[in-house]
């Protein structure tokens, strides 16, 4: 009898584990993800307008946690450096560098937020200096309403 009451309590414990949704055993789950890359296209000097071309090589990481109850965070930074080379070769050549974040949330009660940031300083060849910094942020509530929406860029220029 003793054996049966075993046997049958082993059954049960075996029964209620496959039965427990797998939600009570999730965990969060996280990301990394390293990436590097060389791009080069036709661009406008933000400044005079001259036309050229840009060209950059980039390496970054993207972090990401998601929570079982679908929560997640997310954070990306790229670091770049660039030249940008005009059309016009009477125009000055820029060489810099750039940093772009970006960082993501979305929460339980499915608020949604999302920061950029955006900051670069170039040489130009004839010793001027261009430097630039973007900053945007949204929050969107569950129903799909901005609660906050901002885009501030700025540029100087020589």
């Amino acid at each position: 009898m003793r054996v049966r009451m075993l046997a049958w309590g082993a059954v049960v414990g075996l029964l209620v584990a496959l039965v427990t949704p797998m939600a009570a055993f999730a965990q969060a789950e996280t990301t990394t993800t390293h990436f590097s890359d060389s791009d080069s296209y036709a661009d406008v000097n933000p400044c005079t307008g001259a036309t050229g071309t840009f060209s950059e090589t980039f390496k970054g990481v993207t972090h990401s946690t998601e929570l079982p109850d679908g929560s997640f965070h997310e954070t990306t930074t790229v670091t770049s450096t660039f030249t940008f080379v005009p059309d016009d070769p009477n125009e000055p050549t820029y060489t810099g560098r750039s940093t772009f974040w970006d960082g993501e949330n979305l929460n339980k009660q499915n608020n949604y937020t999302s920061t950029v940031t955006n900051s670069f300083v170039a040489k130009g060849s004839d010793g001027s200096r261009l430097t630039g910094h973007l900053v945007v942020h949204v929050t969107v509530l569950p129903d799909g309403t901005v609660r906050v929406g901002f885009e501030k860029d700025r540029v100087s220029c020589p």
